[in-house]
């Protein structure tokens, strides 16, 4: 059995079974067929962080847990993610054994940047995209504080869903989302992929 600790669905049941179902629509297009990975929406990274560690100190045979956060910052390329939160957050990790880290550079927020066509699809006609920063192709160079702002200021005039709201329209979004972008423009989202499709 595999477990996926996610970030995010802040404290109500309501967003975290949003954000669990989301989650769990967009790892499905990567996962081989009736393979689906648990999803477990944890809130906040640091509540992600200590859902994770509790489990990994349960020793299950044949349980696998993964941990996905948000990296809040650049990340160098090549450096594994275990090492990164290390610093970044002065976490502080059990033994993995099997128990994988991943990351999203430098924000989920990132990984919607990557399939523009989508949003517009999501936004209707009046969505600018445009407006968008950066490059689908590299979106991990996008600095974390211009990607919430770009998506309200790009969907502000849409009639019909409203400006991007990160609670009623993100795992939404997310659920729409192509994997197959997503890890064309972010290696760290390649990886996370690459390890679903193990599964």
């Amino acid at each position: 059995m595999v477990t996926i600790y996610v970030e995010g669905g802040g404290n109500s049941d309501y967003t975290r079974t949003t954000c669990r179902e989301g989650f769990a629509r967009y790892c499905e297009k990567s996962c081989p067929p009736n393979r689906r990975p648990k999803i477990v929406a944890c809130g906040s990274r640091q509540q992600a962080f200590d859902r994770f560690k509790i489990d990994v100190g349960r020793i299950r045979a044949g349980h696998l847990c993964v941990l996905l956060v948000d990296s809040e910052g650049p990340v160098t390329a090549g450096n594994s993610p275990v090492v990164y939160l290390q610093a970044h957050d002065k976490w502080l990790f059990p033994p993995l054994q099997n128990n994988r880290i991943f990351l999203m550079v430098q924000a989920m927020e990132a990984w919607f940047l990557a399939d523009r066509t989508a949003l517009a699809a999501y936004y209707g006609t009046e969505f600018r995209a445009n407006g968008l920063p950066g490059d689908e192709r590299h979106i991990e160079a996008i600095p974390k504080d211009d990607l919430e702002p770009s998506l309200v200021n790009a969907s502000r005039n849409t009639k019909t869903k409203g400006q991007y709201h990160k609670t009623r329209h993100a795992f939404t979004l997310l659920a729409e989302i192509d994997p197959r972008k997503v890890e064309a423009g972010s290696p760290y989202a390649a990886e996370f992929h690459a390890f679903l499709r193990t599964l």
